[in-house]
C-alpha cells in the first residue's frame, strides 16, 4: 500500500486577508479583527504554540462575533474561512448532530481547535502495526478526549491522526492551521487505505453561503469543499 507523506503544498494559492482599518467610518473594528491582527503578529514573530492557544481561548471566552461566519450545511460539517495568509488559515467549522469528520492527518502542520459553542469529541488513531501514523492495515484508537465549550485542543501528525464529532446537537469550533493545508490524507480505520482529499470551504470571508436548505441546492456545492 502506498502511503502519502505529509508535505507542505507549495502550489497552494493564498488569498491574504487583512481586517479593514478601525478608522474607516463605515467599518466597525470587531473582536475577530483583533484576533486576526494578534495572530498576524504572533506568527510573524514566531511565537510558540502556547501563546497561540491563549489567543484563541481568550477570544472564544469573551466574544461571539464568530457567529457571523457560522453557516451550517445539512449534509456535512461546514468549513467557513475567516482569514488566510501564507503562515496560517483560520476558519469556523459548524457541526450538526451526526456530522463526523473522517480520520485524517494534518500534512505536517499544527492545528488548534477552539470550541466556541457546544461540545466536541476527539479520538486519535495510529497504525496498529507500527504504532505511528505511517503503516499499513488496521488503525487503533489511542485516546478519546472531550473538547468542551471554551477549551482549545491541539494536534500535530507527531501526536496522531484524529476524528472529530459533536456530542451536542450542534457545535461550532474555530480551527487554526499553520501552515494552511491544501490537501490531506483520509484513512479507512479497518484497512488503513489512504485517499487524498482536496480541502475547500463552504463560505469564504462570509461569502458563498446559501440560505436555502434543499438537497438540490446543497448538492450543487462540490463535496471536496465541505
Amino acid at each position: 500500500m502506498s502511503v502519502y507523506s505529509p508535505v507542505r503544498d507549495s502550489s497552494f494559492s493564498f488569498t491574504p486577508f487583512t481586517p479593514s482599518s478601525p478608522h474607516t467610518r463605515k467599518y466597525q473594528y470587531s473582536p475577530v479583527d483583533k484576533l486576526v491582527e494578534d495572530l498576524n503578529e504572533a506568527f510573524n514573530t514566531h511565537s510558540d504554540g502556547e501563546e497561540i492557544r491563549k489567543l484563541l481561548q481568550s477570544y472564544v471566552s469573551k466574544n461571539n462575533d464568530w457567529n457571523e461566519y457560522a453557516h451550517y450545511c445539512p449534509l456535512k460539517y461546514s468549513r467557513n474561512l475567516v482569514a488566510r495568509t501564507p503562515l496560517y488559515e483560520l476558519m469556523v467549522i459548524c457541526w450538526s448532530e451526526g456530522q463526523v469528520s473522517p480520520i485524517h492527518n494534518h500534512e505536517g502542520q499544527r492545528c488548534w481547535m477552539a470550541v466556541a459553542e457546544g461540545n466536541l469529541e476527539e479520538t486519535q488513531f495510529i497504525f496498529k502495526d507500527t504504532k505511528t501514523i505511517y503503516g499499513s492495515g488496521e488503525l487503533e484508537k489511542t485516546e478519546t478526549t472531550a473538547l468542551l465549550q471554551g477549551t482549545v485542543g491541539y494536534i500535530t501528525d507527531e501526536i496522531g491522526l484524529h476524528i472529530i464529532r459533536p456530542t451536542t446537537k450542534n457545535a461550532i469550533s474555530i480551527h487554526l492551521y499553520s501552515y494552511p493545508i491544501a490537501e490531506c490524507n483520509i484513512y479507512c480505520p479497518s484497512t488503513g487505505t489512504v485517499t487524498r482529499r482536496k480541502m475547500g470551504f463552504f463560505t469564504e470571508f462570509k461569502r458563498g453561503a446559501t440560505t436555502a436548505t434543499t438537497s438540490a441546492v446543497i448538492k450543487s456545492v462540490p463535496p471536496q469543499l465541505l
